[in-house]
C-alpha cells in the first residue's frame, strides 16, 4: 500500500513538473512592445480624398503582444492632421483631423540578427471631424476598412530592447456614402490610403 503510494505521488509528480514546463516554454514566447511613431498618410487613385487632400500627417502610439511562434496581435492609435488641396472641393469645411485605430495579426520573421520583417493584417477604424468655417459646429464622419501592410525592423542593442521601426501600410477606406450613380458613389466613399511610418520600439 504504501509502495503504490510513493509511486502515485511520484507520477503526479512527474506529470505537474512536465505540465509546469510546457506552461513556462509557452509564456516565455509572450513577449510585449510599445511603438511612439509617426505617420504621413496618402490616397491613391481616382477619389474625393486623393482630390481634396495633399496628404495627411499625425502621430500616435502602437502596442503589440508577440504571442506564440512570431505570431502576435497589435493596435495602433494615431491622430491625423490633413493639408487642403482643393478646399472647394472639399465643401464649406475647414481642414479636418481623423482618429484612427488599426487593429492587426503580425507574423515576424527573422533575416539577421539585428533585422526583422513583420507581415501585417488588420481591420482599421476612421472617425474624421472638420469644423464649418461659419464656426456653427462640426462635421463629423465615422467609417473603417481593412489594412495590410509590412514593417522593417532593425535591433540598436545587444539586448533587443531597443528598436527602430520603418512600416508602409495599405487601407482600404469605406464610408459608405450612397447614391444612385454608381460611379459618383465609389467616387466619394472608397479609397486607398497609403501610409508610412517610423517608429521607436521599446520592447519588455
Amino acid at each position: 500500500m504504501i509502495r503504490r503510494s510513493i509511486l502515485f505521488f511520484i507520477a503526479i509528480f512527474s506529470i505537474s513538473v512536465s505540465a509546469q514546463r510546457r506552461k513556462q516554454s509557452w509564456t516565455e514566447q509572450v513577449k510585449f512592445s510599445v511603438d511612439p511613431h509617426v505617420k504621413v498618410m496618402t490616397s491613391l487613385g481616382n477619389n474625393f480624398l486623393s482630390e481634396s487632400f495633399d496628404y495627411f500627417y499625425g502621430f500616435g502610439i502602437g502596442l503589440n503582444t508577440n504571442l506564440y511562434k512570431n505570431f502576435g496581435l497589435g493596435v495602433e492609435y494615431t491622430y491625423f492632421l490633413a493639408t487642403l488641396k482643393n478646399p472647394e472641393l472639399f465643401g464649406y469645411l475647414g481642414a479636418p483631423s481623423i482618429n484612427n485605430f488599426d487593429w492587426y495579426v503580425f507574423h515576424k520573421d527573422k533575416i539577421s540578427e539585428a533585422f526583422f520583417v513583420e507581415e501585417i493584417v488588420g481591420y482599421s477604424t476612421y472617425r474624421m471631424k472638420s469644423p464649418y468655417l461659419d464656426n456653427s459646429g462640426d462635421f463629423r464622419e465615422g467609417n473603417g476598412g481593412l489594412n495590410l501592410g509590412a514593417k522593417a525592423i532593425y535591433v540598436l542593442d545587444v539586448e533587443g530592447v531597443q528598436e527602430i521601426v520603418l512600416g508602409g501600410k495599405l487601407n482600404f477606406y469605406n464610408s459608405k456614402i450612397g447614391n444612385q450613380n454608381p460611379d459618383l458613389e465609389k467616387y466619394y466613399s472608397k479609397a486607398t490610403l497609403l501610409n508610412i511610418s517610423l517608429a521607436y520600439r521599446f520592447n519588455f
